[in-house]
């Protein structure tokens, strides 16, 4: 019964991961083959997951897998699906009035 819930969240989480990354907008940023081919393979896993456990492929999810995606989707929906920004989150405060931390 908990395994069902589990499996439940983690499908939506890892939808939300993709659709996330799939709709990220560059807007002028730079683009970075490295970057689009990681956020590539994080699009690939992370729909591959929701795939499989709507298939009913994916039989068990745990715990841990389970918040280490939910954590994974809001670091996602925090940097709007900009992987640089979660390859490198101490960037974004390196712009506050010239000061480096």
């Amino acid at each position: 019964m908990l395994n069902n819930y589990l499996l439940i969240v983690n499908a939506i989480t890892c939808a939300v991961i993709s659709a996330r990354m799939i709709l990220y907008r560059r807007n002028g940023a730079t683009h970075r083959p490295i970057a689009a081919f990681f956020a590539w393979l994080l699009i690939v896993a992370s729909a591959s997951v929701t795939i499989r456990i709507l298939t009913g492929d994916y039989h068990y999810a745990n715990w841990s897998e389970t918040l280490i995606n939910v954590g994974f989707c809001v670091a996602v929906m925090s940097s709007r699906g900009n992987v640089m920004t979660l390859a490198k989150p101490m960037q974004r405060f390196t712009h506050d009035k010239g000061r480096h931390l």
